[in-house]
């Protein structure tokens, strides 16, 4: 994620942001960063309409007894700045160089921006981080949610050799969620296989089309 996103041509659709909790019984919620009291965190998660509906389609997708766990959406500013602070001071305190905390950093936690023209992904309601769950809990994915290391980037467990039985069961985990988000129009992040992105500036870039979210700086409550 670069830290200062540029900007980009894009144009708003105007699609409204939707609450995720009753979107589907094959779509639950765990509003990560809400339980783990990050300043400025709701508890539920949303995403634009049809970004919604397409993380339907994707969940439809799931073998049967699977379900979505979404754990974070749409994200207002403070709560973007509270997470690159707090990324930050973590990267700091592991005695890194100012110049090797710029460059991890922007792996894994987009430079806090309320530019609507030029927004951080998540601020557009077009970002969507979550893993795979079912009746004894969440799918081994290899690594924790915003685990910052080489086993998050989403293909580790696809070039690693000499695999053992529990490394492929992760490896195909992780090749369960990406097909199933990918075939519903989402974009998959390199570095964290638990983020995907739809209409926003970066899946503009990967796919080669006008972003259709601008960053939207508060969610109206129905």
């Amino acid at each position: 994620m670069d830290l200062h996103l540029q900007a980009t041509p894009s144009r708003e659709s105007g699609e409204p942001l939707v609450p995720l909790s009753n979107l589907s019984p094959r779509i639950k919620v765990f509003p990560y960063y809400y339980h783990h009291n990050v300043t400025g965190a709701m508890n539920e998660c949303y995403l634009r309409a049809g970004a919604a509906q397409r993380l339907v389609q994707a969940a439809g997708k799931l073998p049967k007894g699977l379900h979505f766990l979404v754990l974070d959406g749409w994200r207002p500013y403070e709560v973007q700045k509270a997470l690159y602070d707090m990324t930050k001071e973590a990267f700091e305190k592991k005695g890194m160089s100012e110049d090797e905390v710029r460059r991890e950093i922007s792996k894994f936690v987009a430079y806090p921006s309320d530019d609507a023209d030029a927004p951080s992904p998540h601020m557009t309601g077009g970002a969507v981080d979550l893993t795979i769950a079912g009746a004894d809990g969440w799918l081994d994915m290899g690594t924790g949610f915003d685990e910052f290391t080489e086993k998050a980037r989403t293909d580790w467990y696809e070039t690693a050799k000499a695999l053992s039985e529990a490394e492929r069961a992760v490896r195909d985990n992780r090749r369960l969620l990406k097909q199933a988000m990918t075939e519903a129009g989402f974009r998959s992040y390199d570095e964290e296989w638990w983020h995907f992105d739809y209409g926003n500036i970066p899946w503009g870039k990967a796919t080669n089309q006008v972003a259709i979210y601008k960053g939207v700086k508060q969610v109206s409550i129905y």
